[in-house]
């Protein structure tokens, strides 16, 4: 914005104020879009605050792991595509008492496809619960928990790969 400033390029001056009224709204905003754009998302609106409205995923899918009956015991992959094809996913997982997560957003990695967004999350999640198993403070890292979402995440794998033979 400074080039342009002193190029005295009002066209392109008026495109990057267009995201705000501040410093602060307009970096965030524009980065935001252009982080977007890797999706395929080119709609610029924003919500009542003057923040970029967050774009909708495509065929978002929910896909829950481990004992899915008892609330804090399950960890889920957020998963779900831009209007251009490219793949993204979220984790929120539970460790017990501890765990973490978030929503699929333009921030996160792209991927060329489902299958292979999918498996990244599967070998995420793994991951997180493999460096949780053996933990001394039991009521964070409850086992059964950690030992459910692993079991979980080999059958989807399995499953997964039996699907794509037929």
């Amino acid at each position: 914005m400074i080039d342009l400033l002193k190029k005295n390029d009002s066209e392109k001056l008026d495109w990057f104020a267009s995201f705000g009224d501040d410093i602060r709204h307009i970096t965030m905003n524009v980065n935001a879009y252009r982080r977007g754009l890797d999706f395929g998302f080119t709609e610029i609106k924003f919500d009542q605050h003057g923040w970029f409205v967050r774009p909708q995923f495509l065929d978002f899918e929910a896909i829950k792991l481990g004992d899915t009956k008892n609330y804090n015991s399950y960890s889920e992959i957020r998963i779900g595509r831009g209007p251009n094809l490219v793949w993204t996913y979220a984790l929120s997982y539970s460790f017990g008492t501890a765990g973490g997560g978030s929503n699929i957003s333009v921030y996160d990695r792209p991927y060329k496809d489902r299958e292979t967004a999918l498996n990244s999350a599967l070998s995420d999640l793994k991951d997180l619960m493999q460096a949780k198993v053996g933990n001394s403070d039991r009521s964070n890292y409850n086992p059964q928990i950690i030992a459910s979402t692993l079991k979980a995440v080999s059958e989807y794998k399995y499953k997964d790969s039996q699907m794509t033979l037929f």
